[in-house]
């Protein structure tokens, strides 16, 4: 039977299976980002016509990261963080092709004479100079670089060699395209050429002086009520002002969020589990290996000046109880806590120290080592320069380098080993030899303050944080109010409801990783890149949230809609038409030959004066911004009222009694220096984004980020 059905429908299963796989790879083609029919393939963008292929573009970010980690002193980085370092990577390409595309153009390049000099010449890179100058003399040491740079592939206190190597290496290349970047930079601001008859305008419209008289009429005496604001008008404000309201492909999203929050009964049992621990050490105070067990925070056996822990509650209290005291649940930075004072002796907080390390990393021979230090021991003994010999043998080259001085130490900063030492043994003036993981260290205390009340405390602290029925919980109300609301129309009815964590985003751009309420929100900012408009998402989970998500509009790039620029020019169409009603009533009284004074008597106000007005002015006292009367003071006519002016918030008539000019002067090189000094700024450091608008940059990160 099996035999006659493979021969007479193996064929038709072949080709049914070949036509579902054909359906299945079109289906991908379609819907992923592959290369077929037009999908961007392993390219996440390009510059100038270059495309960025992904995994170029990942190693770059890759190194970013690598590099922020150390620098930090950070092991683990949060996804903002990383998006952050994303971003910075992408715009870092795109200032990189640029400068490199200028550079090249203009020829500005540095030479590796100047490269040299710039790590061990006179005037070396300022970083440079005041990570290796001799503490002694105050003078740069070239030396200290070379023999930093002769120790890059060797540990010195435990240093991983790679990191200490990226850090170089990073350091090298920032280096470098500082100081050709500040050629660039000096090139464009010294080429800034200010003509003499700039600057006897410049002198002119500063020292022409105004007075006049005004009649202040404010918008606000038009009730927005009585003012509609229609489409055609917030349009006909858009073609008006395109190049104003250009913007970049965005998504409006509107969406409601569900936080999962502790319960009470979440609340209560880590009250429990802290209460149950204070029971215990009620009883049994000298149980630390309880704590070891049970405290959400490790067991140190370190000692604290009470003044520096980080919680008010022990800073209160610690000074105020015996040694076996233990403290009552109390509630702190969202923990349940209870503490016992172990101990309490008297300590500096800190002590300032140098020494010689004689290193036992990398394999070294341990025997010979110890023989060295204990030779170098010997002779710091018998009279030799501590500085001398610390500068000559230490295996850490930064303090070496400093005769060993580590200045000040706070208590924990170190090793066990070293900081018992310091801290418990040692005493000022004398040298002694102690051994940590690092090698043989020839250790003198040079300074020690007065010593205060240190203490040493062992915590149980419960975190109340939201259990799996918790979120649960949550999730179900979400799911619920999804199914309640799966049209468009439920939806934006929903949006009305009170009690609901309700947002809206107006414009969410592509690459966003942050929207109003939610910190990490890049699944959300992908779905609506993905969707249809009106489509309902389904419920998102975002950390410590869940989310239900409507697309309301897409707007593509290019000049912004009524729909979206609505909330943003609105106010402005509607002064605008508050402006032209106001005028249209000035206009029908000064048709009637009215003074200024009539005219106030009208609007029910004052006139008001303004001396020594000029054109250059920002800003007039009693009037404010208003930058339609800067430009009418030149127009007018003395003794003669204006046409309605249409300010910000106002409309003004105006009245020139009197203007000044100045004499002209010889010497316009102050002004030269004045316009100077307020454009070269904008060159120096504006010419980044002058550039971008010269390329062409297609940045499609979203796609896989």
């Amino acid at each position: 039977m099996i035999q006659i059905i493979r021969n007479k429908l193996g064929p038709a299963i072949v080709i049914i299976i070949g036509l579902s796989l054909g359906l299945f790879v079109l289906q991908t083609a379609l819907n992923s980002n592959t290369g077929l029919l037009g999908g961007k393939g392993d390219s996440v963008g390009s510059i100038d016509g270059k495309k960025i292929n992904i995994r170029e573009f990942q190693a770059k970010v890759d190194t970013s990261v690598e590099a922020y980690k150390i620098n930090s002193n950070s092991k683990n980085l949060d996804d903002n963080t990383i998006f952050t370092l994303r971003d910075q990577t992408w715009n870092q390409m795109i200032n990189e092709y640029l400068n490199q595309r200028e550079f090249d153009a203009l020829g500005i390049t540095l030479p590796k004479d100047q490269m040299q000099d710039l790590f061990f010449g006179a005037d070396p890179y300022p970083e440079l100079k005041k990570s290796f100058t001799n503490p002694n003399t105050g003078q740069f040491d070239p030396m200290a670089v070379k023999n930093y740079l002769d120790n890059l592939d060797k540990s010195v206190q435990g240093e991983d060699v790679a990191e200490k190597q990226t850090r170089w290496a990073s350091f090298q290349k920032y280096v470098l395209n500082d100081v050709i970047t500040g050629k660039y930079k000096a090139l464009l601001k010294n080429a800034v050429y200010v003509p003499k008859w700039q600057a006897e305008m410049e002198y002119n419209d500063k020292e022409t002086k105004y007075s006049l008289q005004y009649l202040k009429i404010p918008l606000s005496d038009i009730a927005d009520s009585t003012i509609k604001v229609t489409d055609g008008n917030i349009q006909e404000y858009i073609n008006k002002h395109k190049e104003q309201y250009k913007q970049d492909e965005t998504r409006k999203i509107e969406y409601v969020i569900f936080s999962v929050q502790p319960s009470a009964s979440d609340t209560a049992k880590a009250f429990k589990y802290v209460n149950d621990s204070y029971q215990h050490f009620a009883a049994s105070p000298n149980d630390t290996d309880y704590f070891r067990r049970y405290s959400d925070r490790a067991y140190d056996k370190m000692y604290y000046s009470p003044s520096k822990l980080d919680s008010k509650v022990l800073k209160d209290t610690l000074s105020k109880i015996a040694v076996g005291s233990v403290l009552p649940v109390y509630f702190e930075d969202g923990s349940f806590k209870t503490a016992v004072l172990i101990d309490r002796k008297m300590m500096p907080d800190s002590v300032k120290a140098s020494h010689i390390l004689f290193s036992t990393q990398n394999g070294t021979d341990s025997i010979k080592v110890k023989a060295k230090a204990d030779s170098v021991f010997n002779a710091i003994k018998s009279g030799a320069a501590f500085e001398t010999l610390a500068s000559k043998y230490s295996d850490d080259k930064g303090s070496g380098a400093k005769g060993g001085d580590l200045g000040y130490i706070k208590y924990g900063m170190t090793v066990k080993k070293f900081n018992d030492y310091l801290f418990e043994t040692g005493k000022v003036g004398e040298v002694s030899m102690v051994k940590t993981e690092f090698g043989y260290h020839i250790i003198r205390i040079t300074e020690a303050p007065a010593s205060t009340p240190q203490v040493q405390i062992a915590t149980v602290t419960r975190h109340v944080d939201y259990s799996s029925a918790t979120t649960n919980s949550v999730y179900d109300i979400a799911t619920k109010f999804l199914n309640d609301h799966s049209t468009p129309e439920l939806f934006s009815k929903a949006m009305q409801e009170p009690n609901l964590n309700k947002q809206i985003n107006e414009q969410t751009k592509k690459n966003d990783f942050q929207i109003p309420g939610l910190n990490s929100a890049r699944e959300v900012v992908k779905w609506s890149y993905g969707a249809e408009k009106d489509a309902i998402s389904s419920v998102f989970t975002l950390g410590d949230n869940y989310a239900v998500a409507h697309l309301v509009s897409i707007s593509p790039e290019g000049t912004g809609t009524v729909e979206v620029l609505r909330t943003q020019i609105e106010p402005l169409v509607r002064n605008e038409l508050k402006g032209a009603a106001l005028a249209g009533q000035v206009n029908a009284s000064v048709a009637l030959n009215a003074t200024l004074e009539s005219l106030a008597q009208k609007f029910s106000k004052e006139v008001g004066n303004g001396d020594n007005m000029a054109f250059a002015d920002g800003y007039f006292n009693n009037i404010g911004f208003e930058p339609k009367i800067n430009g009418a003071l030149s127009s007018l006519k003395e003794g003669v009222i204006s046409k309605p002016i249409i300010g910000r918030n106002a409309v003004f008539v105006l009245k020139l009694t009197a203007s000044t000019k100045p004499q002209p002067i010889a010497d316009y090189n102050q002004y030269k220096q004045q316009i100077t000094q307020a454009v070269a700024p904008r060159f120096e450091y504006g010419f980044s984004e002058a550039l971008k608008k010269t390329i062409t940059i297609i940045d499609d990160r979203y796609m896989f980020f």
